[in-house]
């Protein structure tokens, strides 16, 4: 039996400044519709949604690198993946590591502060609300009951509704390596109790005070851009994620870039 032909999946790390020439590249070598190709060009950095063979990556490696644009490729069997991420509701920050508590306050996950990979800190988009300024009368209310027995939609809701704007919420994910395990802990929903005299009155106030305790024990972390933004307080529009699954998204992303940086300097290294 002949062994099947091993599959690739390619990263491409950099923005581009000039989008056009990637794109033609990967019409002309995968037979990507053009459009589709400039869809995800117009999202890089990423990865390639589709697994390459072995020629396909070699070619697009080697282009990229003419190209001047950062690019790496791992066997499909050998690409990490995050996984579903285990949602922290308690845990604590102590001198030995990252302590994750159950629901009875027992230890279920202890993370030696050597083995967190990265930190990825964002805000997650929230819909505006919208409440009644006034319930309706009676007569509105059948109108609206009839409506619905016809299986017709009751009109008008928002116009007697207030726009009530929701501030981004918070979130982020800890990843720690050997084996690989990914964390979320969602600021509303955490329990800041280990903060002792520290703790403050509302989730806003405890967050920061968390994710600083964290990455600053956790030294070996990788910190990506949004979480330096959130220690510093210059949080911009660019830190602001659409949902929970794209700032995992982004965190796998920036996951892999630190491991070629790591890789990348570490060559250089021992050249040297």
């Amino acid at each position: 039996m002949t062994e099947a032909e091993p599959q690739y999946r390619l990263v491409v790390f950099d923005e581009l400044d000039d989008p056009k020439p990637v794109r033609d590249l990967f019409v002309e070598v995968t037979g990507t519709h053009p459009t589709d190709a400039a869809q995800w060009v117009a999202r890089v950095p990423g990865v390639w949604p589709k697994p390459l063979d072995e020629l396909s990556t070699r070619i697009l490696l080697d282009r990229l690198y003419e190209l001047e644009v950062a690019a790496e490729a791992w066997r499909v069997d050998k690409f990490p993946e995050l996984g579903s991420p285990r949602t922290v509701h308690s845990a604590s920050c102590d001198e030995t590591g990252f302590r994750v508590l159950g629901l009875r306050g027992e230890a279920a996950h202890w993370v030696p502060w050597d083995k967190i990979d990265l930190i990825s800190a964002g805000l997650i988009d929230a819909e505006d609300e919208f409440r009644d300024v006034s319930p309706p009368t009676w007569l509105q209310a059948l109108n609206s009951g009839a409506r619905l027995m016809l299986g017709r939609s009751p009109s008008g809701r928002r116009q007697r509704a207030m726009r009530v704007p929701r501030d981004p919420k918070p979130e982020v994910f800890v990843i720690r390596r050997d084996p690989l395990v990914t964390f979320r802990i969602i600021g509303s929903e955490m329990n800041y109790a280990y903060l002792g005299d520290r703790l403050k009155s509302s989730s806003v106030e405890n967050f920061p005070i968390f994710l600083r305790d964290l990455c600053s024990q956790a030294t070996k972390a990788y910190l990506t851009l949004p979480t330096k933004h959130m220690l510093e307080q210059q949080l911009t529009e660019d830190d602001i994620f659409w949902d929970d699954q794209s700032l995992l998204d982004y965190t796998h992303h920036r996951l892999l870039w630190s491991w070629y940086r790591r890789d990348g300097e570490k060559d250089h290294t021992e050249k040297s």
